[in-house]
This record gives C-alpha cells, structure tokens and sequence, in this order.
C-alpha cells in the first residue's frame, strides 16, 4: 500500500503542477490579451463554415491563382526595376560620353594653329596678310573666349599698334588649324616737308609741325660734314619726302 501511495503521489503532484500552471498561462493570456482566444475560435470557424460551401479544388486554385498573380507582380517589378536601372544607368552614361567628346573635340587655338593677320590700312585701303606665331594668351581659347579677348586688345593695344594708327581688330574666320584676324590702321598723314634736329648728338625726323617724331635715325651728326652739321644743329628743313630719303641713304651706315 505504501509503494501504491507513492506511486500515486509521484504522479498526481506534477499533474498537479502543470494543471495549475496551465491555468495561470490561460488567466495571464486572458489578462493581457482579452478576447484573443474567443476571435482564433471564430475566425476558425468561418473558414470551416466557407471551406464547407466551396467546390472542391476551389480553394486550391484560387490559392494557386493568387500564388501566380504574385509571382508575376514580383517578376514584372524585378524586370521593370532592371529594365529601369538599365536605361537610367545607359543614358546617364551616354550623357557623361556626349559631354566627354563635346569637350575634348572643342576646337580651340593650339601651338599648331595658323595665325594669320590681315593689317588693313584705312587711308590707302590696302590690306597686307602676315602670318606669325599666335600670342601665347591665345592658347587653349575657344572662339567665344578668343573673341572677348579680342575686345579686351581693343581697350589696350601694344605701343606698337598704337604708333602704327592702330583703330581695332576683329575675328575673321576660326579653325582649330587656322585663325584669322584683321587689324585696321588709320596712320597719321604727312605733309610735305621734314625737319632734321640733333637730339642726342643723333639726327631725328620731325614732321612739319614740329610736334610728332617722323623718324629715329642711327645717323651720328659729328660723321656728317661740317656744313651738314651747321644745317642740322640749326633745323635743317626738308621739303619732300624723296629729298628725306636721298639723304637717309647718302649718310646711314
């Protein structure tokens, strides 16, 4: 009898414990999730209710219906992804080529490009071309560039240009192999007549008026002869431009 009772009491105590922990988890559950239990039973019983009122394979072929619709949603937004990423990433590239060619096949002035000058006389309207190295300030510019630094040579010319009569100079034609521009001249008109003076122990030309230089000469005055000297220390005038040069070439070295 005592080996029944312990039997017994072996498995009536742990039965016991797990009834009462059952309860407690169903009270708990109940407290904190009130109602739960009561909406799993009656969602359960509606699909049981519907199951029962469908065809059979009903229920199978929607399932697999709405399994395919997915599949293909999925598949179509996987396509339409790849086919996006695809265009975005070939126009995106195509527009980083355009504006690499753009930019390397810009033509612009180069050490290899001809630069021609066509200098233009507005007096005796004749034009004389020349051809030189291009400045090096012009180097690397497009047309646009070489133009606005055309306009900015307008405002300050060399003393060169500016004793030639400079006026302006313009863009003619632009080539990556050929640049042309003409430079217009007004250059002061000489009257006849001419003065000799010594400056410097040195012949200079004047004009008539005394008030612009004609010419500088290497001429040394002390070489020319004594009367010749006389004439010069005094302003020796010179009424034609030939007589001018006759005596140039009678006393240059």
């Amino acid at each position: 009898m005592k080996f029944v009772k312990r039997i017994s009491l072996f498995f009536i105590y742990p039965i016991s414990m797990f009834s009462l922990g059952f309860a407690s988890n169903m009270a708990l559950m109940e407290y904190f999730y009130p109602g739960r239990e009561n909406k799993n039973i009656q969602m359960k019983a509606v699909a049981d209710e519907a199951s029962e009122k469908m065809p059979a394979g009903e229920n199978a072929g929607d399932l697999t219906e709405d399994s395919a619709r997915e599949s293909i949603a999925g598949d179509g937004e996987t396509i339409g992804g790849a086919i996006g990423n695809s265009m975005g990433g070939t126009v995106g590239q195509s527009a980083e080529e355009t504006m690499e060619v753009s930019l390397r096949d810009e033509p612009i002035v180069t050490a290899n490009t001809q630069y021609v000058i066509l200098k233009y006389n507005a007096v005796t309207e004749e034009t004389v071309e020349d051809e030189e190295a291009a400045p090096d300030k012009f180097m690397g510019l497009n047309r646009d560039k070489l133009v606005r630094e055309i306009q900015e040579y307008n405002q300050n010319p060399s003393l060169t240009d500016l004793e030639e009569g400079f006026s302006f100079m313009e863009l003619v034609s632009f080539s990556p192999a050929r640049v042309v521009v003409r430079k217009s001249y007004e250059p002061p008109v000489w009257e006849d007549g001419f003065f000799l003076i010594n400056e410097n122990h040195y012949v200079v030309v004047y004009d008539k008026s005394l008030s612009n230089i004609f010419m500088n000469t290497d001429i040394l005055v002390e070489n020319l002869p004594e009367s010749l000297q006389k004439e010069i220390l005094s302003m020796k005038y010179v009424e034609s431009e030939k007589e001018l040069y006759n005596f140039l070439e009678s006393y240059s070295s």
